[in-house]
């Protein structure tokens, strides 16, 4: 399953767009936030789904700039869209953190040395956790679908940080 494919179909169903506003249409809906999706891969995946038949091009002609290809879904496109949605939904949620290799490992330090890398990894979640709120606040007004992804995030920025506070306070007693 290729979420950078189902984030390009469904930002070209709602509208035909170039590959450069396919591509700002990622960074606004903040995308690589919570899914794999870099912005210079948009263009490449643009000409992959074109050329796999799912994306249809046509030239347009610019009035004070140079000629673009804007894209449109096609009828395959539309099919595999579906797919990927349907499939996506039913596949397991995996949750991965990378700093839980870090957790992994601390029995390897001595615990002084433990306990500064469990500090800094809430200082980290409460990082990240802040910056959510303040892209929370900035998008207040984008749809329902994004701010629901925001709250997601709050949600499970607060639960992490309450389990490492768990794990650090269980830490310190062994």
């Amino acid at each position: 399953m290729s979420s950078i494919d189902l984030v390009i179909l469904g930002i070209v169903l709602e509208k035909p767009q170039s590959a450069y506003e396919i591509q700002k249409d990622v960074e606004y809906h903040h995308f690589s936030r919570w899914t794999k999706v870099s912005v210079p891969s948009v263009y490449r995946k643009v000409l992959q789904l074109t050329e796999q038949g799912y994306l249809r091009s046509e030239i347009v002609k610019g009035d004070k700039s140079a000629d673009k290809a804007v894209y449109s879904i096609t009828e395959r496109g539309r099919a595999y869209f579906r797919t990927l949605m349907a499939a996506c939904a039913a596949d397991p949620v995996p949750i991965r953190f990378d700093f839980n290799v870090v957790i992994a490992n601390l029995n390897k330090l001595d615990k002084a040395e433990a306990m500064e890398l469990v500090v800094s990894l809430r200082q980290s979640l409460q990082s990240s956790a802040e910056m959510n709120e303040r892209y929370a606040r900035e998008f207040a007004d984008i749809p329902l679908v994004g701010r629901t992804i925001f709250e997601q995030q709050r949600l499970l920025y607060r639960a992490l940080l309450e389990w490492l506070e768990q794990f650090e306070g269980q830490y310190l007693q062994e």
